[in-house]
């Protein structure tokens, strides 16, 4: 039992790790929309490599009377997975500010498509019922810092943007285990000419866990953006959550 808790913490602390995609949830871009972010450990690690990642934007018809769309972020680990693959949330069309702060939350399902053991997803009452027996709890907040426009040069490109303060405050306490609390703190950049808002953040990610502190910092800057015409492929949305899958068969 004792180990079965301990690993419930490392899932849910996984999905904790994921806050930063928050930021790209609000006035999301038309479906085929897409962007690519270098994201990187600044501290105490400043010449590791960078990681690439893409985000982007598919149609994802109606849930109920809403439009929704599928907000992808690739490739990621996900919930203790051995591999990275797209990460999807179906969200809101409209999803405004306080909706992207509660991304887990304003998801209508989550969609894992693991490349070796098959696609999977999560329905809300997943969400629900992880985050129930892991003691997760999340506050998320993103207000500005500046009411005029700043210029922000990357590369060849300079953008102006807006500079906002992010916070972030997760906590993990099952029964059992020692409690876990993950806080972020940062700053972040938004051009609103840009697919996803956002060309720069950087931020401070603090892990307590009992007695012991570890600290990093980090940044994501974007590349590239562009459009992309081509019909999607059709989405596999493979088995249903189940934590004793997750457990089993990671």
């Amino acid at each position: 039992m004792r180990n079965f808790l301990g690993l419930l913490a490392l899932l849910c602390g996984s999905a904790c790790a994921h806050a930063q995609w928050n930021i790209f949830a609000e006035k999301l871009p038309a479906p085929g929309a897409w962007a690519t972010y270098d994201i990187r450990k600044t501290a105490p690690e400043p010449d590791a490599e960078a990681t690439r990642i893409k985000l982007s934007v598919r149609d994802g018809g109606k849930v109920g009377d809403k439009p929704h769309v599928w907000l992808s972020v690739e490739p990621v680990a996900w919930l203790g997975s051995s591999h990275k693959a797209p990460l999807r949330f179906l969200v809101p069309k409209d999803l405004d500010r306080a909706g992207a702060n509660k991304l887990l939350e304003s998801a209508a399902e989550i969609l894992f498509s693991e490349p070796v053991k098959g696609p999977w997803h999560m329905l809300p009452e997943d969400v629900a019922s992880l985050a129930s027996k892991a003691g997760y709890r999340t506050t998320n907040t993103l207000a500005a810092e500046t009411a005029e426009a700043e210029s922000l040069a990357l590369g060849a490109r300079t953008f102006r943007c807006l500079r906002l303060k992010m916070e972030s405050y997760t906590i993990i306490d099952p029964p059992f285990v020692k409690k876990q609390t993950i806080i972020l703190r940062g700053t972040v950049w938004r051009d609103e000419s840009t697919p996803f808002g956002v060309v720069q953040a950087k931020w401070t990610e603090k892990t307590i866990k009992g007695d012991k502190v570890r600290e990093e910092e980090k940044a994501i800057t974007l590349v590239e953006s562009g459009v992309d015409a081509a019909p999607p492929a059709e989405l596999a949305h493979g088995e249903r959550f189940s934590l004793m899958r997750l457990l089993f068969n990671r």
